[in-house]
């Protein structure tokens, strides 16, 4: 069929399209549309390069995969190229995939698939020889990434040796697998990188591929990120015996210490493939960590080297996307908010929107670079992304529904709440209020700080509340709290004599607390939970890290010059001093926390996963650090004990399948009472 010009117009415009949104997603991490627009431009190609074979240009974006690699970073060519997946949308397209595979394999019943949920993380190749971790990289175009092993090193659940009893093991091998942050861990990294001064990230994605790509590894050592391995690269086998299918190498893998997805399965045939994505499609939005879609593999790795690859993708796999959790809307204002230490966070509110069956109605913008970035203005026409308990996101703006006269969205100048000017500090990447207590939005902030669950616990003290206590006058600072009387209460709007009552006797219960949880409560600039223990079992009592010098905590594990600098501002300052004062003689009793080294989990690595009944998360963390134990997020092999409430979700079948010993709730408090 002879091409028009208008034809091979639009060809090379869907390179360039392709291109650019490819550097960007890839070398970036900034993506400028949703992946289904992606895909979209990318089938559009396909079919034309299909139907007019003269324009399939080696330089395609069909011939190749990703972006080339960041400069700054070591270019590393890959023995075997790392392969994209060709994308089925719905049913029909996997029966196709199915068809093609079987006429492809002389087969005419069925053919057995690997399953597995496919990870919205970063791609990346580790390579083993004689069983020794000897490079990591990233994907980059598919033939050349990026040498990132400075970084990789850091993530504990990827084994430096791998292990195996036997030291059975190719001679060289690589592993291809994914990176990824889940969504817990994401919220409480731009938790930390606000409360920095530094720039949130717009999704766990980003989060994972910002820390790979760092020249410094403490920054990925500092961020929680976890690895899944799932396929095979270049390998030179030597006497090694290799599997005969895919799901025996994920167990392989998994005997060698790196972790698999616990949810990969086994599909007899296509119509096993379909059941198995509907349950992942149920499961998904409670899982711990972001998906996209499903992956599909024929099981047979024989099967897999017959039926080969093309170009970019391999003719034995395809991955399953799910439909876009996206809705439009449009945007009603948007509005700055000031946070615990003054930076200044946009805020979009817009009409409500029903994104899979959850109506929202704000998103944050994160920093003024995403604003830019989006030019997203009040009035406008905006796709908004929910992915699973991630707050939602705007993904793109509408431009051709825009209004005439709409007007760029401008940095504001002063704090919306005390009018105080705003600064952006050398070395910041946010605005910030340094007005600190006097700005009526940070000491808000600072109250619920004060009072949340993992720091004074103080029940049923919320947002609304605090807002009426400080506007009533009742309370200036922390220590005002433990001056409430039930009378006080009682004038205020929703108090009853029994609602008052409960309150006075929650704050009476916090005051018996620990040392590690008061000194997070008082909201220090870059002291999260885990500095916080770490001064607490350092310096023992509030005494000794009154009198701490930036010289005694800097030989603090963890604790580098900028937190130092501010820890030892703080306590320096008359009007902190004379608040600790203050608490500690209105009754507060901050316990220091003694380690117990004689205890049965002295030393031993311990995982937390599900909820509690009779004891919280966080006190349970505690009681274990207490008895020397090394207290860890993520399940691997070098895991000792795993201790499983209710509902302890994919953590509990990992340790299972590793054979780790699992303590229930009453197990485990048993021991800590030893």
């Amino acid at each position: 069929m002879k091409h028009s010009p208008e034809i091979k117009k639009r060809v090379l415009e869907l390179h360039k399209l392709i291109n650019l949104h490819s550097h960007n997603y890839h070398s970036l991490d900034t993506p400028t549309i949703e992946d289904q627009e992606y895909d979209a431009l990318f089938k559009e190609l396909l079919e034309l390069e299909s139907n007019y074979v003269e324009l399939k240009y080696s330089h395609s974006p069909t011939q190749r995969v990703g972006d080339k690699p960041l400069d700054g970073f070591k270019k590393v060519e890959h023995l075997a190229p790392m392969l994209s997946l060709d994308n089925a949308f719905d049913s029909e397209d996997m029966l196709d995939f199915n068809k093609r595979v079987l006429e492809r394999l002389l087969e005419d019943k069925f053919v057995q698939y690997s399953c597995e949920p496919k990870l919205d993380g970063i791609a990346v190749n580790l390579s083993y020889s004689n069983g020794n971790l000897e490079k990591a990289t990233t994907r980059g175009d598919g033939k050349v990434g990026e040498d990132i092993t400075h970084n990789i090193k850091t993530l504990n659940s990827i084994p430096l040796s791998l292990i195996d009893k036997l030291n059975s093991y190719p001679d060289f091998i690589e592993i291809r697998g994914e990176v990824f942050i889940r969504k817990e861990d994401f919220l409480l990294t731009n938790k930390e990188a606000e409360i920095k001064g530094e720039k949130t990230f717009a999704n766990p994605r980003n989060a994972a591929a910002g820390s790979l790509r760092q020249l410094d590894p403490a920054i990925a050592a500092s961020r929680p990120l976890n690895f899944f391995a799932h396929g095979i690269g270049y390998i030179e086998i030597g006497e090694f015996e290799l599997p005969k299918t895919q799901s025996d190498l994920l167990k392989l893998y998994n005997s060698w210490g790196l972790p698999v997805n616990p949810l990969a399965s086994i599909a007899p045939d296509i119509e096993g493939c379909q059941s198995y994505f509907l349950d992942i499609s149920e499961k998904r939005e409670k899982l711990p960590y972001e998906i996209d879609g499903v992956v599909f593999k024929v099981n047979s790795l024989e099967k897999q080297t017959s039926l080969g690859q093309v170009s970019r993708a391999p003719r034995w796999a395809i991955a399953r996307k799910f439909p876009a959790e996206v809705g439009t809307t449009i945007v009603k204002n948007i509005s700055f908010q000031v946070g615990r230490v003054g930076s200044i966070t946009p805020v979009a509110e817009f009409q409500p929107v029903n994104i899979g069956g959850v109506v929202v109605s704000h998103a944050s913008i994160h920093n003024f670079d995403e604003i830019e970035r989006l030019d997203v203005r009040e009035k406008d026409t905006v796709r908004i992304k929910r992915a699973g308990d991630v707050i939602p996101q705007i993904i793109s703006v509408d431009i051709s529904k825009r209004k005439k006269g709409s007007r760029k969205i401008r940095m504001p100048e002063i704090c919306p709440s005390c009018q105080c000017l705003l600064v952006k500090p050398e070395g910041e990447a946010i605005l910030r209020c340094t007005a600190g207590e006097s700005c009526p939005a940070q000491k808000i902030e600072s109250f619920i700080h004060f009072v949340s669950r993992n720091a004074l616990n103080i029940d049923g003290l919320g947002e609304r509340i605090i807002e009426l206590l400080v506007e009533n006058g009742l309370v200036s600072n922390f220590s005002d709290l433990f001056k409430l009387e039930q009378e006080d209460l009682l004038g205020l709007e929703g108090f009853a004599e029994k609602s008052a009552a409960n309150l006075i006797s929650s704050i009476e219960t916090s005051k018996a607390t620990t040392l590690p949880r008061f000194i997070y409560s008082l909201g220090i600039r870059e002291v999260g939970e885990a500095t916080a223990l770490n001064l607490a079992l350092n310096f023992k009592e509030i005494p000794n890290l009154l009198k701490a010098s930036k010289e005694d905590l800097l030989d603090i594990n963890d604790i580098g010059p900028v937190a130092s600098n501010y820890i030892t501002e703080f306590f320096t300052q008359e009007k902190n001093k004379n608040l600790i004062e203050d608490l500690m003689r209105l009754g507060v009793n901050p316990k220091s926390i003694e380690v117990n080294n004689d205890n049965m989990l002295s030393s031993q690595s311990v995982v937390i996963t599900g909820s509690f009944n009779s004891i919280a998360r966080s006190q349970l963390k505690e009681e274990l650090i207490r008895v020397g134990a090394r207290v860890t997020s993520s399940v691997s092999s070098k895991t000792d004990f795993l201790v499983a409430g209710d509902k302890p979700g994919s953590k509990l079948s990992k340790a299972q399948d590793l054979n780790i010993t699992v303590l229930d709730e009453e197990a485990v408090l048993n021991i800590l009472n030893t």
